[in-house]
């Protein structure tokens, strides 16, 4: 599958936006932003000269689009980036407290760390209206709207109240916690009526789905027909149902195979044998969902239980810091330096450290790159919606050599069944695993990579992507017949 379905209209909505502006120096830098649903939907907005309405936060957006409209990509514009301006308190509200101090822990079942404001739900609902009402303004008549996550869960509704005649798909990309967890949330009422306000429902898991069911049929009493995960009202019903998302497997290879990058990743693997040890690597934001210092934990008790791989692993781990203006994040990253430093302190000898702690992003060939080379990567969330760093791991192995430790509470381990998966919380079980999987032979190590590499390139991003905007431009075309 590839990027080449073309709606017939389409309007995109997210937090994030596509194109960034920033004032660097005394200039402006123009910058792509990575993910898989830029890497997906921009070529689709492209091709049919749609529209993208996303928060203006770059800080040179305002200089190179005053009313918030910017002809997209810089190079080669082919359709309309439409920024949302907020204003100190809007962002506070609406994303640092509602969203990432509230939805996000919440939903990843992480209670202790929750905080819900009265004053930041309202801050958070003027945001969502925000949107709603330049989307509204700008969506043809009888279009098809794709919105995205959890920064915008009233948006289905408020579009549907002011634009009754398009289609609108959303998709939740965290996991949906069980009732009894989301209950918890003050107005989780009106969370979940936001989001029947959709025509499409997408989740990343069937649990999730099952998750969400539940919540309508306990928390507003709606009936709910399980068969055909549906939710149905007098003139039309929401679909609910898992399309879990994936990467563009083609691309990473490519990526990979070109001469900079695969020279470079020999020189990596050629160092490595000539010292005589394995490479490691993980990829996260500096988010405690990601289970780092849980991961810390168990490398250290694996070092332990296991001493005949000291001086024999070099693990490389990368934590990109995220949401610096929150206090929690920022202490999170103190205490992974912090610990990281300790187990080297440790461990240490002849020249020799256990642990490579880079607290910045690389570019993505480069990561890439270290992908390939790596002898195993380790994934230790202790709950993800996805987690799309495990399926890149796998499809820059084109050697066939590597092996992943994945967390089973991550939602790729529903998918990548011959992954190691393990309990995050559990380090005796983590070290085991991580022991068990570098003592596996070259050629299950092989045959595991193959049978994922394949699932992968038959589940493309691509794939994901069609699936959604296909059946939402269905729902557009019936709008538009009656």
């Amino acid at each position: 599958m590839d990027s080449s379905y073309q709606p017939r209209s389409l309007v995109v909505v997210t937090n994030r936006e596509p194109y960034v502006d920033e004032k660097i120096a005394n200039s402006i830098r123009r910058l792509e932003t990575a993910g898989g649903v830029v890497s997906a939907l921009d070529p689709v907005l492209q091709q049919v000269h749609g529209a993208w309405v996303a928060w203006g936060s770059g800080s040179g957006d305002r200089d190179t689009a005053p009313h918030g409209v910017r002809m997209v990509p810089p190079q080669a514009p082919q359709y309309t980036l439409h920024r949302i301006f907020l204003s100190p308190e809007e962002v506070n509200g609406y994303y640092n407290h509602y969203a990432n101090q509230g939805l996000w822990p919440l939903s990843h079942m992480l209670i202790e760390r929750t905080k819900f404001a009265r004053e930041d739900f309202q801050t958070y609902r003027t945001v969502n209206r925000k949107f709603a009402r330049r989307t509204a303004q700008i969506a043809p008549q009888n279009g098809a709207i794709f919105s995205h996550d959890y920064h915008l869960a009233l948006f289905p509704r408020i579009i549907r109240e002011m634009r009754p005649d398009v289609a609108v798909a959303h998709f939740w990309h965290i996991p949906w916690p069980p009732f009894t967890i989301f209950r918890l949330c003050p107005q989780h009422q009106e969370i979940v009526r936001g989001l029947l306000g959709a025509d499409i429902l997408g989740f990343q898991t069937p649990q999730d789905v099952d998750n969400f069911l539940t919540a309508v049929e306990r928390g507003l009493k709606y009936p709910v027909d399980r068969e055909t995960h549906t939710v149905k009202f007098p003139n039309r019903e929401v679909t609910v149902r898992d399309y879990p998302i994936s990467v563009d497997i083609t691309a990473i290879e490519k990526m990979v195979e070109g001469p900079r990058i695969r020279r470079w990743t020999r020189a990596l693997r050629h160092k490595a044998e000539s010292q005589q040890v394995m490479l490691g690597i993980s990829v996260d934001r500096g988010d405690y969902t990601k289970g780092i210092l849980q991961r810390l934990t168990a490398l250290e008790e694996f070092f332990e239980r296991y001493p005949e791989y000291q001086e024999r692993i070099v693990f490389l781990q990368i934590v990109v810091p995220t949401r610096t203006a929150v206090r929690e994040y920022r202490l999170l990253h103190q205490k992974v330096t912090e610990e990281s430093a300790r187990l080297n302190r440790k461990f240490s000898r002849n020249g020799w450290q256990p642990i490579i702690h880079v607290p910045r992003s690389l570019d993505r060939p480069r990561l890439m790159g270290l992908f390939r080379a790596a002898d195993f990567a380790i994934v230790s969330s202790l709950f993800d919606g996805m987690n799309l760093v495990a399926k890149e791991f796998i499809s820059a192995q084109l050697d066939n050599r590597g092996v992943l430790l994945l967390s089973e509470t991550a939602g790729a381990a529903a998918e990548l069944e011959e992954a190691f998966h393990f309990n995050p919380l559990d380090a005796g079980n983590f070290a085991d695993q991580l022991a068990r999987a570098l003592q596996t032979p070259l050629n299950e190590r092989a045959q595991r990579i193959q049978m994922m590499r394949q699932h992968i390139h038959h589940h493309t991003i691509y794939d994901w992507m069609h699936q959604i905007v296909e059946a939402l431009d269905q729902v557009a075309q019936s709008y538009a017949s009656r």
